[in-house]
C-alpha cells in the first residue's frame, strides 16, 4: 500500500467552554491553505479527548460551540473535492465527556484511583481514562465508528490512545483471575494491559474491515515498540498484524528527543508496512499554541524521515475559530515542496545494511528504547555503520555481523541459529554478559570459549588496550564507568583466543571509609586475570556494557573501542567514509539503484527542557566509499540531477561530492 508522504495531523482538542467554535471556518480557505503547503493527506477530528464530537452525532455530545455546524463533514467534503486524502481521527481511552456520563467505565488502579486522574490534576496528560477492555464501552466505540463511516466514508481511521493504564477494574480483575494472573502483581497487570491492547486492535481492525476492506487503519499505541519478541502474547510483533501503516509519533521535544524516531525506524523499517514519521510544528509538544519550530528543525525531521524510508506527518492544532494559520503553513510548505521533489527517490525503498543488533530489553511495556538501544544507535550512527535492530524471530540472512549488546541472553533456538551463522563465517560482537547463562556462567554459543565468573566486585574498572591492536587509542588505562563482568578466555578450548585489552582493577572499591580523591579510585599497577576485550573464534567479547556506558557517560574512547572491534570483525565493510561524526548516513535500495542520504544538522540543548535544531553543518569536502559488485554507470545528486565524480576499484565505488550540508541525496545506478 502506497502512503502519502506529505500529511498533516490537525489536532482539535477543544474545550466545551469555548464558544463560537469554527465560526471562521471557510472550506475553500481550508483546502487552499493545505494545497499551497503541498499537503496531500490530513487527519481530521471526528471526536477529541474532551469527548466532543465535531459532527451531529446520535451517540454523545456535539461540541456546543459549533451551534449544530457539521465541521468534520465540511472538512472531509472540502478535502475530497480538493483531492486530499482524509482520515478520521477519534480516540479511545481518553474521553472526558463519556467519563462523566459513564464513571463505571473508568480505569481503576491498584491504589483505588479512578480514571487515572487525580481530582485536581490539570497537567499535560491529565485526562480521565476509560478502560478499553470494558465491553459496553467497546460497543459504543463500534457504533461511533460505524456512524462516522456511514455518514462520511473517510479513507481511513486514526484511533488514538489505545492503551491500558494498569487497570484492575472489576472486569479486568475477573479476567486476570480466570487467566491465572494475579491482579495484585504489577507485572501481571502490565502484561494484561498489553494483552488487551492487542485484543482491541484485532477486534476493531476486523470490525472496520467488514465496513470496507480498503479502509486504512492505524491505532496509536506504539506498534513500533522495541522488544525482543520472546513472548508474542504481549509483543509489538503481534500488535503490528492489525495495522495497515505505522506512524511513529515522535515530537523531538519534551517527551521523545531526537534519538527516538531513528531507533524505532531502525527496527520497523525493514518490514513491508508503510512507515510515517509524526513530528509537530510546535516548539514543545501537542497543544503548544503560539509556537513554531525553526525551519532547520522542520527540514531535519522531515528529511530524516525520508532517509529512513518514511513519509512525513506534521502535527498542528487548529485554532477553535476553525482557521489554519497560513503563516505556519507557508513554513510547512517550504519543507513539503522539497519533500515532494525528493519523493521519487524515497518511495518504495528498503534499508541496506550488513550489521544486525539484537534488541536486548524485553519489558512488559517497552514504551521507550532502553539505554542499551540508545547507546547502540549513538555509537553506530557516529561511526557511520548502517545497521538494523532485530528481535529474536527476525531473519539475519542479510547480515555479516551480529551484535549482542550488553545483556542479551539467546534462548536455545536462537543460539542454534547463531552457531550456524558463525559456522558459515558470520561474526559476532558481544558486550557485557551477552552470550552467557547468567545463572550457570556457561557459554551459550559454540564459538564463545570463555569462563563467565559473574559481576565484577568493582563498580568502576579500567581497560588497557593492546597498542598494536588499537593504534588509534591513546595507550593508557581507560576508565570503565559502569559495572562490568569477570570473563576469562578458555585457552584450553580455544588456543587461538587472545586478550586484546586487559582489565586493570582499582586499588579498592570506593565507599565512605575507603576513598581516594573526588571520584573513582585510581587504577592499581597490577592487571587482573580477567579480560576486558578478547577474541574467540568468530567472536569478539567486551566484558563491560560499553553501549550503556557510552549512552550514560559519553566517553568517546568507548565508541572508538567498539568501532575498532567492528573493524577487526568486518573486513571490507559496506561503507567507508571520512565524514564527521555529526553527519548521519543511511543507504537505501530502490530497484536497481542505491540512494545514499547524508544529514548535516546541528542538534543543541539550548535550554533545560529540550534539544533544538537551528543550524546546518557544512562539510567542505568528503570521501565516501561503498562496496559494490560492479562499477556503476552513473552517480549523481538527486533531485538536482548533477553528476558527481567517482572512481571504481577493488570492489568499491569512491564518491567525492564536494561540500555537503543539510540533506544530500546521492543516487548510485
Amino acid at each position: 500500500m502506497k502512503m502519502p508522504y506529505r500529511q498533516i495531523h490537525v489536532d482539535f482538542h477543544t474545550s466545551p467552554l469555548i464558544p463560537d467554535v469554527a465560526s471562521s471556518f471557510d472550506a475553500g480557505e481550508f483546502t487552499d491553505t493545505l494545497r499551497e503547503a503541498h499537503v496531500n493527506s490530513v487527519n481530521l477530528f471526528a471526536k477529541c479527548h474532551h469527548g466532543m464530537y465535531y459532527y451531529p452525532t446520535k451517540l454523545g455530545t456535539q461540541h456546543p460551540g459549533l451551534n449544530g455546524f457539521d465541521l468534520f463533514g465540511a472538512q472531509i467534503k472540502a478535502c475530497r473535492e480538493a483531492g486530499i486524502r482524509s482520515v478520521a481521527y477519534t480516540c479511545a481511552a481518553w474521553n472526558e465527556d463519556t467519563a462523566s456520563r459513564h464513571p463505571e467505565w473508568l480505569c481503576l488502579n491498584r491504589e483505588g484511583l479512578r480514571g487515572n486522574k487525580k481530582p485536581f490534576s490539570c497537567g499535560y496528560t491529565s485526562w480521565n481514562t476509560l478502560c478499553i477492555n470494558q465491553p459496553d464501552y467497546k460497543a459504543l466505540l463500534k457504533q461511533e465508528l460505524f456512524e462516522i463511516w456511514d455518514n462520511y466514508r473517510p479513507d481511513g481511521f486514526w484511533i488514538d490512545i489505545v492503551n491500558g493504564y494498569q487497570c484492575v477494574c472489576d472486569h479486568c480483575r475477573e479476567e486476570m483471575l480466570l487467566a491465572g494472573m494475579d491482579p495484585e502483581n504489577p507485572s501481571d497487570v502490565a502484561r494484561h494491559d498489553r494483552m488487551i491492547e492487542i485484543r482491541f486492535c484485532r477486534e476493531f481492525y476486523t470490525y472496520l474491515k467488514t465496513l470496507n476492506p480498503k479502509l486504512q487503519i492505524y491505532f496509536n499505541n506504539m506498534p513500533y515498540s522495541l522488544d525482543d519478541a520472546a513472548d508474542e502474547a504481549v509483543s509489538s510483533v503481534s500488535k503490528r498484524k492489525y495495522f495497515d501503516f505505522i506512524d511513529i509519533e515522535s515530537l523531538p521535544s519534551e517527551d521523545w528527543g531526537y534519538d527516538h524516531f531513528p531507533i524505532a525506524a531502525a527496527y520497523v523499517n525493514k518490514y513491508d508496512a508503510p512507515l510515517t514519521m509524526m513530528n509537530g510544528k510546535f516548539h514543545m509538544s501537542w497543544g503548544d499554541f503560539g509556537s513554531i519550530r525553526s525551519q532547520a528543525a522542520l527540514e531535519y525531521e522531515c528529511f530524516r524521515a525520508l532517509a529512513f524510508g518514511a513519509g512525513c506527518n506534521i502535527g498542528d492544532q487548529m485554532h477553535p475559530t476553525g482557521r489554519l494559520d497560513r503563516n505556519v503553513y507557508r513554513k510547512i510548505g517550504e519543507v513539503y515542496r522539497q519533500v515532494e521533489a525528493k519523493e521519487p527517490w524515497c518511495t518504495g525503498t528498503r534499508p541496506v545494511s550488513e550489521v544486525g543488533v539484537f534488541i536486548a530489553s524485553n519489558p512488559v511495556r517497552p514504551e521507550e528504547p532502553s539505554l542499551i538501544e540508545n547507546g547502540v544507535y549513538r555509537v553506530l550512527t557516529e561511526l557511520h555503520i548502517p545497521f538494523r535492530f532485530l528481535n529474536r524471530k527476525d531473519s539475519f540472512d542479510q547480515c555479516r555481523l551480529l551484535i549482542l549488546p550488553d545483556c542479551f541472553v539467546p534462548d536455545a533456538a536462537l543460539a542454534e541459529r547463531l552457531d550456524a551463522f558463525t559456522a558459515s563465517g558470520g561474526k559476532l560482537l558481544l558486550t557485557g554478559c551477552s552470550g552467557f547463562d547468567p545463572e550457570t556462567g556457561s557459554s551459550l554459543l559454540q564459538d564463545l570459549h570463555a569462563r563467565f565468573l559473574g559481576k565484577s566486585p568493582y563498580s568502576v574498572r579500567y581497560l588497557r588496550p593492546d597498542p598494536e591492536i588499537f593504534p588509534k587509542i591513546l595507550p593508557m588505562d581507560h576508565v570503565l564507568y559502569e559495572p562490568g563482568y569477570c570473563i576469562e578466555p578458555a585457552l584450553q578450548e580455544d588456543p587461538a583466543a587472545r586478550t586484546i585489552a586487559g582489565i586493570i582493577p582499582p586499588y579498592f572499591e570506593r565507599n565512605y571509609r575507603h576513598f581516594c580523591s573526588h571520584r573513582q579510585t585510581p587504577p592499581a599497577p597490577v592487571p587482573a586475570a580477567e579480560a576486558g576485550i578478547f577474541t574467540s573464534g568468530n567472536c569478539i567479547c567486551i566484558s563491560s556494557p560499553l553501549f550503556t556506558d557510552y549512552m550514560i557517560n559519553g566517553y568517546l574512547t568507548h565508541r572508538d573501542l567498539i568501532g575498532r572491534c567492528i573493524g577487526l570483525l568486518l573486513e571490507n565493510p559496506l561503507l567507508l567514509t571520512d565524514l564527521p561524526s555529526v553527519t548521519e548516513v543511511t543507504i537505501r535500495e530502490k530497484e536497481n539503484a542505491l540512494i545514499v542520504h547524508l544529514l548535516n544538522y546541528v542538534c543543541r540543548k539550548k535550554c533545560r527542557k529540550l534539544e533544538t535544531v537551528e543550524d546546518l553543518y557544512y562539510v567542505p569536502e568528503c570521501r565516501i566509499r561503498i562496496r559494490l559488485d560492479e562499477k556503476p554507470e552513473t552517480v549523481r545528486l538527486v533531485p538536482e540531477g548533477k553528476d558527481i565524480p567517482f572512481t571504481y576499484s577493488s570492489g568499491y565505488v569512491e564518491i567525492t561530492p564536494g561540500m555537503v550540508s543539510g540533506h544530500t541525496m546521492i543516487e548510485i545506478r
